[in-house]
């Protein structure tokens, strides 16, 4: 009888061991395809990330400034400045969206530049002519950023830099606004930004397959995906979650969002909202607008609610 109980344990500890090396290796598999993944298709959007044509001609007609900056992995980073004729201190770093390069930040960079802001729009990396082969979710995002300011910096030590983003740009403002560095900076404008990268991909990928199983497969993988990316990154997702990272904002924030977006609900940015930390913070939809196109959709009303704002710092 003895014998048979040691077995029962010993095959019991077995079976734990089993699964839990499934899961470690699932959760390791579901690290790495948020990198590999096809995320154009999952989420219905088209690819320009390396259409540069037409921001090359820009450069060349205005004589805007083409710059670089080596994050600290030793990503090699590329970016467009813009130096405003009136000699001011104040700069915004304009962070484009998933797919897109920096010619997405065009029409905003004029918004700055009318107000006597200088410009600088970087390619993220993964996009357009920086270095990485796949956007990062925010991994090293963080670190891009400071090299970014450390380049503004050393132009002008009297600089005032504020942050304004579209789609995955404004995910990565707000990742930033949570780091201590990031709490230095003027202002955040953060326009149509998910909450968190794990829920997007679980609906986004339910929705691409049609297989409702995964969202409850992913959240028991949950555990150990965020132990997969401990061990590659040293973090965990409240460091790369926008929704986290607005908690310990201290900045002034400018959050903006279409109130018919399928691909990023309104309610995340209620959410973001509701959570930002910041003592100096203001939500505004835009009517009938779609993911990303309010400034398309109400150029003058985009303008106006910026304006406003950056009249009110």
């Amino acid at each position: 009888m003895r014998f048979l109980w040691n077995f029962i344990k010993y095959l019991v500890f077995l079976s734990l061991l089993l699964l839990l090396g499934l899961g470690v290796y699932a959760g390791n598999t579901a690290y790495t395809q948020l990198f590999s993944q096809p995320w154009d298709k999952l989420l219905a959007i088209e690819n320009h990330r390396n259409d540069l044509d037409t921001i090359h001609a820009l450069e060349r007609k205005y004589g805007w400034q083409r710059v670089a900056v080596t994050s600290k992995d030793g990503t090699r980073l590329q970016g467009t400045y813009m130096e405003n004729p009136s000699g001011s201190h104040k700069t915004v770093i304009l962070l484009h969206g998933l797919y897109q390069n920096r010619t997405m930040c065009v029409p905003y960079a004029r918004i700055y530049l009318s107000r006597g802001y200088n410009v600088l729009m970087p390619d993220i990396r993964g996009h357009g002519e920086s270095g990485g082969s796949t956007n990062d979710w925010g991994v090293h995002d963080p670190d891009d950023m400071d090299s970014w300011v450390a380049l503004l910096r050393q132009q002008d030590s009297q600089v005032s830099i504020g942050f304004h983003g579209i789609s995955l740009g404004a995910a990565m403002s707000l990742i930033y606004a949570g780091t201590p560095q990031g709490r230095d900076m003027a202002f955040y404008v953060a326009d149509s930004s998910y909450g968190n990268v794990l829920e997007l991909g679980q609906e986004k990928l339910m929705n691409y397959t049609g297989d409702q199983r995964l969202l409850a497969g992913m959240e028991v993988l949950e555990p150990f995906f965020q132990l997969s990316m401990y061990y590659h990154t040293r973090k965990t997702l409240r460091d790369v979650d926008p929704a986290s990272c607005v908690q310990r904002m201290t900045a002034p924030v400018l959050f903006l969002h279409g109130d018919v977006d399928r691909l990023i609900p309104p309610h995340i940015a209620e959410e973001l909202m509701t959570r930002c930390t910041s003592p100096t913070k203001k939500l505004v939809y835009f009517e009938g607008s779609g993911h990303a196109n309010e400034i398309m959709d109400n150029p003058r009303g985009y303008d106006r609610v910026v304006g406003n704002f950056l009249e009110s710092l």
